[in-house]
């Protein structure tokens, strides 16, 4: 299979247990910080995993360590049924979050070589988003406050992935030598690390509210904001794959006006049938900016899947500091506050990138040429 496919059922493997997670916790007794402490050393985890297994996939070979992440990746969300306290809850999810780190920079390394189209890759893996949510979402409807059956989901889902990697190339071929800190290569890709780094530390201000905001402040059901969830990933999948005609650069810049535009639509929805609106905004800036991220990531970049874990650890950290300053932001339910901040944020991620692009003189590499399925 081709790295695309394997990418649909890793992300689908791992969104299927992931919005269960606070329900999970807190039906085996955390408090309200503890949830907090469990999503801050689960994207932790991922931090650190992505940068240390994403270099040593440049070193010893991107298909070992593809194959390995997602084995253990399957161990890893099977043994979230043995968790009976908060200390075993968060010691699962650090586990599952040094897995999930694990592979996808090797993902990216093998995607760069056997796929090519950044558009495509990326454009399964949210199509894997929105089955994982999909497919969580009916195991609970069959088995309701019981999250067992969405784990084992999830343990086959990442079995699955890792049977098609099979195809990966051997573990020999990493043949590279890379610093243990790369400075050069960190300059390289400042543009987009940076860029990144301010623009997602503002979404994650918002996600950490929105189902909240969703609920008390426009009156959606659950089921409503289950809807509004997968809308995004399948829009998201319908644009990725028409976007490897179009240069880094300029989805860079479409993707960070557009989430700019997103977050200020988001304070003047005022019912379900407008923030459907808003998530098919939200669809369009995302894939823009990820995709372009990728490209910019594969086409400037010899060691690919350093360079991609990198960014991986640069969104593990927004994913830290965006939910504890949105927390704070939202102080007393100002649910609209985290999303005007959000949004000048996406501004100044834009106003930097364009500076940096145009200081840095960057190649204006052409797009891959396009393939079919």
């Amino acid at each position: 299979m081709l790295p695309r496919h394997i990418n649909f059922l890793s992300n689908a493997a791992v969104s299927a247990s992931l919005i269960f997670i606070p329900l999970w916790a807190q039906q085996l007794g955390a408090t309200t910080e503890q949830l907090g402490f469990i999503v801050a050393a689960y994207s932790g985890s991922i931090l650190v995993s992505s940068y240390l297994f994403g270099r040593a996939a440049d070193i010893h070979g991107a298909g070992r360590i593809l194959r390995a992440g997602l084995l253990l990746g399957a161990l890893a969300a099977f043994l979230q049924l043995f968790a009976s306290d908060p200390v075993t809850v968060v010691l699962t999810r650090v586990f599952l979050g040094l897995c999930v780190g694990m592979y996808p920079a090797a993902l990216l390394a093998y995607a760069r070589s056997a796929d090519r189209l950044m558009g495509h890759f990326a454009a399964w893996g949210s199509l894997g988003w929105a089955l994982g949510t999909l497919l969580a979402g009916f195991a609970a409807l069959l088995a309701t406050g019981d999250t067992r059956p969405i784990f084992v989901m999830s343990s086959i889902l990442f079995l699955a992935g890792f049977a098609a990697s099979a195809g990966a190339p051997p573990a020999g071929e990493g043949t590279m030598t890379v610093p243990l800190f790369p400075v050069a290569l960190i300059k390289r890709n400042l543009p987009i690390y940076l860029t990144m780094l301010i623009r997602h530390t503002g979404a994650n201000m918002v996600w950490v509210i929105f189902p909240l905001y969703m609920r008390d402040s426009l009156g959606m059901t659950g089921f409503q904001i289950g809807i509004a969830y997968t809308l995004n990933p399948i829009v998201q999948f319908l644009v990725m794959r028409e976007l490897d005609r179009f240069r880094s650069t300029s989805l860079v810049a479409v993707g960070l006006a557009a989430s700019a535009a997103t977050f200020l639509s988001f304070t003047f929805a005022r019912d379900f049938a407008q923030i459907l609106l808003t998530q098919v905004l939200l669809g369009l800036a995302w894939a823009t900016l990820y995709v372009g991220a990728l490209q910019f990531i594969t086409e400037r970049n010899r060691e690919t899947a350093t360079a991609g874990g990198i960014l991986g650890s640069v969104m593990s950290i927004s994913s830290i500091v965006g939910p504890l300053v949105g927390g704070v932001l939202a102080t007393g339910n100002n649910y609209l506050l985290p999303m005007y901040v959000a949004a000048g944020m996406s501004g100044l991620a834009l106003v930097t990138y364009w500076f940096q692009i145009r200081n840095a003189r960057l190649p204006r590499s052409a797009p891959a040429t396009r393939s079919s399925d």
